[in-house]
């Protein structure tokens, strides 16, 4: 009997090993795994976006349920940082910040995402700060639904 235990218990084992053997790689283990979905089908966890050579990263950030979430990293082809994107709970409205391709900070100021039935809209807004190639601010930008609005400053007489 003890025999036949040890017996079933050894194959018992060896079923889920012989198997995965012949399964493709994961991308990561439980609950790490990347480009997830939830029970609704929408994105959920961490997802990486890449080329279709399937080896240069263009995105990286987390989704909560079809919500992006946190810091959102977008990469020129060479892997240096193009784009960061963060991310609040319940809210439309997110900081973005663009970078030269020396990586100094090029433009920042806040974005937001509407949608519509048909459409979804991403645009900036507001204020943003443009800076040059050495980090330095250089000028402000106004922003209005995506357009920007040249403010004529001089006077009318």
């Amino acid at each position: 009997m003890k025999l036949c235990c040890t017996f079933f218990f050894i194959v018992f084992l060896a079923i889920p090993l012989a198997l995965q053997a012949q399964s493709k790689p994961k991308k990561g283990i439980w609950p790490f795994k990347i480009n997830r979905f939830d029970k609704e089908g929408r994105h959920h966890g961490r997802w990486k976006l890449y080329l279709s050579d399937n080896t240069t990263l263009l995105r990286n950030g987390r989704f909560k349920h079809g919500q992006e979430r946190g810091k959102w990293r977008y990469y020129y082809p060479d892997g240096s940082i193009r784009k960061i994107e963060y991310h609040n709970p319940n809210s439309k409205e997110f900081l973005v910040k663009l970078f030269h391709d020396n990586g100094e900070l090029e433009k920042q100021g806040m974005a937001r995402v509407v949608e519509t039935e048909r459409v979804i809209h991403y645009y900036w807004f507001g204020t943003w700060e443009v800076y040059n190639r050495a980090g330095q601010l250089t000028h402000t930008e106004y922003y209005e639904r995506g357009n920007e609005i040249k403010l004529d400053l001089s006077s009318r007489d």
